[in-house]
């Protein structure tokens, strides 16, 4: 048993685009001029580091069985970078076509909607945890179809976009609350009195399904777990 490389070739991405936009900054800063193309070049990056991680919160929940979660932002984040980057790319232009933007939002905003579940449902330690992560992806679904609604048909009631902004303060909130919720169950289930189920037994080794007491997973770097029997001298 390995630690999958997957988290930490996202670390190392995600670093790496850290680097590369202090360094585009910081030869802004000493040219002493912010040109467009640095502009461009940081907003490529932070979308590359946007749907990357979307990208990467869909394998982990599909390793995890979600594999309608998975496939969606795995299929969403790709998408979401293609139409994003001409909208980058054509930010300083002056032809006043929307429709580019438009596009790109749509696809941003579903990639964050899918986000917001995805995260949750990693972040939920908890059945309940669980229930209040697909609660808050629910919220973050209604939000994001009336967001793509109103970048479309951008309706000029001050009700429908108070109604928005209320749906996404709601989901931020539970996805927010989804850790809190699963560390008091957690605690809870701590307090509770310890059942033990002897499942199986090897030579007097009991194998016993059991609330109290826990094998800490945690590996280093090339460490594998196994079972052997002791060597007799």
């Amino acid at each position: 048993m390995t630690p999958r490389p997957a988290p930490r070739i996202a670390w190392l991405g995600a670093a790496a685009i850290l680097v590369v936009a202090a360094l585009v900054a910081v030869a802004a800063v000493v040219r002493g001029d912010f040109s467009d193309t640095d502009g461009r070049i940081l907003g490529t990056l932070a979308a590359v580091l946007y749907t990357g991680g979307a990208a990467f919160a869909g394998l982990a929940n599909f390793e995890r069985g979600r594999r309608a979660v998975g496939l969606f932002l795995a299929a969403a984040a790709p998408v979401s970078f293609v139409l994003l980057l001409p909208a980058i790319w054509s930010v300083f232009d002056e032809s006043g076509d929307d429709t580019v933007w438009r596009w790109a939002g749509s696809a941003a905003i579903v990639t964050l909607a899918g986000l917001i579940l995805g995260t949750a449902l990693l972040l939920a330690r908890t059945p309940a945890a669980e229930l209040l992560a697909h609660a808050t992806g629910a919220l973050a679904g209604i939000a994001s179809t009336l967001s793509i609604a109103g970048i479309w048909a951008e309706p000029n009631a001050d009700g429908w976009v108070q109604l928005i902004a209320a749906l996404w303060i709601l989901a931020v909130l539970g996805y927010v609350l989804v850790p809190v919720v699963g560390r008091f169950g957690r605690a809870a289930a701590a307090e509770l009195p310890t059942v033990e189920r002897l499942l199986a037994t090897l030579d007097g080794v009991e194998l016993v399904a059991t609330t109290s007491g826990t094998v800490d997973p945690r590996l280093a770097p090339g460490e594998r777990l196994l079972l052997r029997r002791r060597p007799t001298v």
